[in-house]
């Protein structure tokens, strides 16, 4: 997966087309992520039944920021600041493999 938490990546099919949010969680079991602020969904929360866990839950309406598909979001280039596709490039001296933005050229990590 070439997406990494604490990303900035912008989403480019769906309901939230065109908004730019950070990485929160990867899930690549599924090939989903969660960004934050994009994807908000509701949900019914209902009250505690037992004492002890009477003060940890409240009852009401919630907004979670739910996963998304990974095919629907694209990397943010921390140098040419826009949406693009990663390449890989690997270290001749260590033989790591880096992140590279495909349009700069430039090393994402």
């Amino acid at each position: 997966m070439d997406i990494k938490r604490g990303d900035t990546v912008k989403v480019v099919a769906g309901n939230d087309r065109g908004k730019q949010g950070e990485v929160l969680r990867v899930i690549p079991e599924t090939n989903r992520v969660v960004v934050q602020s994009v994807n908000i969904r509701k949900k019914h929360q209902k009250q505690a039944q037992t004492q002890a866990r009477q003060g940890q839950i409240k009852p009401g309406i919630i907004q979670f920021d739910a996963p998304l598909s990974a095919s629907n979001v694209m990397l943010v280039c921390p140098h040419c600041h826009e949406a693009v596709r990663v390449g890989h490039q690997r270290d001749a001296d260590t033989g790591r493999s880096h992140r590279v933005c495909r349009n700069c050229q430039s090393l994402i990590d």
